[in-house]
């Protein structure tokens, strides 16, 4: 009987519970419906107690930690799913637990995960979740590479004065007073908040004080919030939505301390049927523009970003979407435009980033803007980091539900705005030319055969930065072309290579420059004669004489670039007219390709790595090396040569030839040549001229070069010391010895 009775009360139990299990489950669904995601953990996790191997159960549960930010609960309960399912009935849990562990910080095992998805979703190479797997093998390569470079100058720290457990977001400073978005319920008398009292409502941070503006603009029964002013401060445009949060765009106007009411804007900007959100005012060159968020029909993605000039204060013309460079099949969002500097900063979900959404820079004006920069840590983290403004003083913020913002229940459930301090530069002092010799070289990059392909010209009409402007589109290109061929993620580590290169090198380059340039005008108004040596470099890819002419052309655009710097501002001292007396004057040298690695292909069909490759880039480019007084005083020679480097082109083994460099005297003393050493047992020095050269006059240095036990290019050089100023010149003679 005993034996029956237990029986009978073991076949009871699952009828019972599994009862109750399907009530926690109802339970949890009626939360996530409501958006209570939090409500939805407790219920589905009351539900595990009866049965933790469902993977439907397992699948809910993880989704509702997804969506109230719990990513690290998220990530072990999608690879409990992964683990029993495999991505058969639950693909998107494979998608779902990459993007967690990309969340967490988990790089290199997102980065396999990610592969997995693509290989789930690969029947359809266009569809979203095989197209965001490419691009997250790709992100996840960066967030790798990058996880631990951080901007120094930059300081985040929590703006405490506006923050809560709930969520703050969409912060700017106007004046004194900051405004800002948060998400405050209204307490009853038992000091609660109903969850359908929790709304976006705008707030303004004043003389220590939080408020929340009338019900003028927070219209009771809806959100409000994300405001832009104009630059009078008297008209806003903010957003507006219901509880299903759809959104549109309005205005006021300030009239006295009050605001008017609410203006909807056009349908050139609010397209009916869809969502309009997070409006941004700006002027460029005089006309006043709105950018705002929506996913109307036209665009890239999901939200993208768009733009409209406005024609009167509530009326767009029409609304341009602002490009595949900045939008993507995923979500762009809270533009905000830098007109002083023509720069867009947005956030984003795809382009490569340490996870969730990170905050870009896209340079450009309106209609052509460059692929975005990630801003790096510490303004990205692995969690979401938005709404970006610049304030002042060197100031900024953003919002995120990074580490450290104020939370009730989950660490990352709700946004906190954070400050983010750069230091002011103090302009640099230089005192003399050595100091200014710290900056350099200043090294300049160039695409292949660039500027003026397949010509023989020495020179070029070209100023550097057109090069560059050209060379910094065809950067997805590099990306493309070097990374075809590999596997996924060694093509994405070779994209890398790429991203690694422009970045460190070329745009580095431009900024350099930039700041050099403002350096050496100060020493030209001190009515100096500075003289600069300029190298230039090539990859072996065509023939040496055909690239000592190309570095020719590359150094004559540096060249351009200084005569068309600030409406001509070097002309005068590159002329010799300036009236301080000061003067600019350059020493050329065309290396061609003599020092590149022998390591480079020259291989024409491998472009690949004869072009495409990083260790072929960094071939191609001209260095600014030295910059020094020309001729200090009268008591000084000068040395010079007319040539520095000779070229003696194809030649066979055992071959001796000579040739004669012409050494002149700059200076106003005397020169004295004192030795002239090779650095080569195959050179030769036949003679020189060893009497004193008086000024404007020219001296010779003969040499002989033996290629008996030579090979392929050759590249050597003869040092000349002198009793005059500069101590030392380098004189290179070059050659291809062929067999």
């Amino acid at each position: 009987m005993r034996i029956f009775s237990t029986i009978i009360f073991l076949l009871f139990i699952p009828l019972g519970f599994g009862q109750t299990q399907k009530q926690y489950l109802k339970a949890g669904d009626e939360r996530m419906q409501a958006g209570d995601f939090y409500g939805a953990t407790l219920h589905y996790r009351s539900a595990m107690n009866y049965d933790s191997t469902n993977v439907e159960l397992l699948y809910k549960l993880a989704e509702a930690y997804r969506l109230y930010n719990q990513y690290e609960e998220a990530e072990r309960y999608y690879q409990r799913i992964y683990e029993r399912d495999y991505g058969k009935l639950y693909p998107k849990g494979v998608f779902w637990l990459a993007t967690m562990q990309k969340y967490n910080g988990n790089y290199r095992e997102a980065l396999k995960t990610w592969k997995k998805v693509s290989s789930l979703y690969n029947r359809d190479k266009k569809s979203y979740e095989y197209l965001k797997a490419k691009q997250e093998i790709r992100s996840c390569t960066f967030a790798s590479r990058n996880g631990t470079k951080m901007d120094e100058e930059a300081i985040v720290t929590n703006f405490a004065p506006v923050n809560t457990i709930n969520a703050e977001m969409a912060p700017l400073k106007l004046g004194e007073v900051f405004y800002f978005t948060s998400m405050r319920g209204e307490m009853n008398e038992s000091l609660e908040v109903d969850a359908k009292d929790y709304r976006h409502s705008a707030m303004i941070y004043e003389k220590e004080q939080v408020l929340k503006l009338d019900t003028i603009i927070n219209k009771p029964g809806t959100h409000n919030g994300n405001f832009s002013f104009t630059k009078s401060g008297n008209r806003v445009y903010f957003s507006r939505c219901n509880d299903n949060y759809q959104c549109q765009l309005y205005t006021s106007i300030q009239d006295g301390k009050s605001w008017t009411t609410p203006e909807l804007l056009s349908a050139e900007i609010n397209s009916p049927g869809y969502n309009t959100t997070q409006p941004h005012w700006t002027e460029i060159d005089g006309k006043e523009y709105l950018f705002f968020v929506s996913d109307r029909n036209g665009g890239l993605g999901q939200l993208d970003i768009w733009y409209s000039e406005l024609k009167d204060y509530k009326s767009g013309i029409r609304a341009i979407n602002a490009g595949k460079t900045v939008n993507s099949p995923d979500n762009e969002i809270a533009p905000f435009y830098d007109s002083l500097n023509k720069a867009l900063y947005f956030s984003s979900t795809w382009h490569e980033g340490f996870g969730g959404f990170d905050i870009f820079r896209s340079d450009g004006s309106l209609g052509n803007f460059a692929d975005p920069e990630n801003l790096m840590k510490p303004l990205n983290s692995q969690w979401n980091d938005y709404y970006y403004v610049l304030a002042d003083s060197g100031t900024a913020y953003f919002a995120s539900n990074r580490t450290g913002a104020l939370y009730s229940k989950s660490p990352h459930c709700c946004n906190d705005i954070w400050k983010v301090q750069y230091p002011v530069p103090e302009p640099p002092v230089i005192a003399t030319l050595e100091e200014l010799n710290k900056y350099l070289p200043v090294t300049l990059y160039f695409h292949n055969d660039e500027p003026n392909p397949r010509t023989t010209d020495t020179v070029t009409k070209l100023n550097y930065l057109t090069t560059y402007e050209a060379y910094k589109k065809l950067e997805p290109t590099y990306r493309v072309e070097y990374a075809k061929g590999l596997e996924e993620e060694g093509a994405a580590e070779a994209e890398m290579d790429i991203v690694d290169f422009f970045d460190n090198r070329v745009h580095k380059g431009v900024k350099d420059l930039a700041l050099f340039t403002g350096l050496l005008i100060e020493e030209l108004e001190k009515g100096q004669h500075i003289e600069l040596t300029i190298k230039g470099f090539a990859s072996p890819l065509t023939k040496t004489d055909y690239n000592v002419k190309l570095t020719g052309r590359r150094i004559s655009s540096l060249i351009n670039y200084l005569q068309e710097y600030d409406n001509g501002k070097f002309v005068p001292y590159m002329e010799g007219t300036a009236e301080n007396g000061g003067k600019l004057s350059f020493v050329k040298i065309p290396f061609g390709e003599y020092t590149a690695s022998t390591t480079i292909s020259d291989d024409r069909k491998d472009l690949q790595k004869s072009v495409y490759s990083p260790a072929a880039s960094r071939e191609r480019k001209i260095e600014i090396q030295s910059v020094q007084q020309a001729a200090r005083d009268s008591l000084y020679a000068e040395i010079k040569a007319t040539k520095e480097v000779h070229d003696f082109g194809k030649l066979s083994p055992g071959d001796k030839v000579k040739h004669t460099f012409t050494i002149q005297n700059g200076g106003n003393a005397p020169l004295l040549m004192t030795t002239v050493t090779p650095v080569c047992d195959c050179i030769a020095v036949l003679n020189f001229t060893e009497t004193a050269i008086p000024p404007g006059e020219t001296g010779t240095v003969e040499v002989e070069f033996n290629t008996a036990g030579l090979s392929e290019k050759q590249v050597h050089s003869i040092t000349v010391i002198a009793e005059a100023f500069p101590r030392t010149k380098k004189l290179v003679i070059t050659a291809e010895i062929l067999e």
